[in-house]
């Protein structure tokens, strides 16, 4: 009979640990879907921010090859 309600108590326990589990991927894709969501919204500086990486990565290939500043 032991045997019987310790078997019993661990199902419990298995499907209350999948019940958490669920529930945690539930909140953390709706979390992720939402954040997804608000960071794909334009902002302001978002063009000024482009091209200074891309003028900075030019101005680093130019020093590095020695087009620029010489050797």
């Amino acid at each position: 009979m032991a045997r019987f309600l310790l078997l019993i108590c661990l199902v419990f326990a298995i499907l209350a640990l999948v019940g958490v589990a669920a529930a945690q991927l539930a909140h953390a894709a709706s979390v992720g879907s939402r954040a997804a969501h608000e960071s794909s919204a334009p902002s302001k500086g978002n063009d000024v921010e482009r091209i200074s990486y891309a003028a900075l990565i030019l101005l680093m290939l130019g020093v590095t090859s020695g087009l620029l500043g010489g050797l």
